[in-house]
């Protein structure tokens, strides 16, 4: 699959020639994200070396959809953790605000730069109902933390929470196991039962009791 960004032509051409002026190669790909290089050819952006520039301009970025390549850019690994702090802010600037293709993206690249002691942030984050399903990311990216005491209670509340349960669940798993998680689940698919949530955790609670059958 090949996703470019659809960007307004001034806020490309700004990012563009910021980019092109701190050397950085494959300017022309930026926004330009190849999962299948079958049919499409391979992405020449260097993200590595526009890292230092995306940090910086991410705060100035007005247009929603540059903002969302731009932490499409920085969600990976090795941009943790110089990445988190630009983009906390810049989380907490789009995540209250309708544009919520923004704030997921820069959720799921946040979730990606985070490390334990960014963890108390992460957690801020996850139980503010207000900001929706740019969460998503964020509250999966928990059961990276399943030492912590503090995860286990906030992903439990978070069971019941219809723009993020299903991300609470899969953190879950990797926090207890499938035999630990599944009590939980199955209560959730029973609270809910009738809804999308209550489907969606019964769903998750047969594969839970697969893996553990098998």
């Amino acid at each position: 699959m090949c996703k470019h960004a659809d960007v307004t032509d001034d806020a490309w051409n700004a990012t563009r020639k910021a980019l092109a002026l701190a050397g950085v190669a494959g300017t022309g790909d930026f926004g330009r994200f190849v999962s299948n290089t079958e049919f499409f050819g391979p992405s020449l952006f260097d993200e590595r070396a526009a890292m230092p520039v995306l940090l910086e301009i991410l705060p100035t970025l007005a247009d929603s959809k540059v903002v969302s390549a731009v932490a499409g850019h920085l969600r990976r690994p090795w941009a943790r953790p110089t990445a988190f702090g630009p983009l906390h802010d810049a989380y907490l600037r789009w995540a209250p605000s309708e544009e919520q293709g923004a704030a997921w993206a820069l959720g799921a690249a946040l979730a990606t730069a985070a490390t334990e002691v960014h963890l108390e942030r992460l957690l801020v984050i996850c139980q503010d109902r207000a900001f929706g399903k740019s969460r998503q990311m964020v509250v999966a990216s928990l059961g990276r933390y399943r030492r912590h005491p503090e995860v286990l209670p906030v992903l439990l509340d978070l069971l019941d929470d219809g723009d993020v349960g299903l991300h609470a669940m899969i953190a879950l798993r990797r926090v207890l196991g499938p035999a630990g998680a599944l009590p939980h689940v199955e209560a959730t698919a029973q609270h809910q039962r009738g809804t999308p949530l209550g489907d969606t955790a019964a769903r998750e609670a047969r594969k839970m009791r697969k893996a553990i059958e098998d």
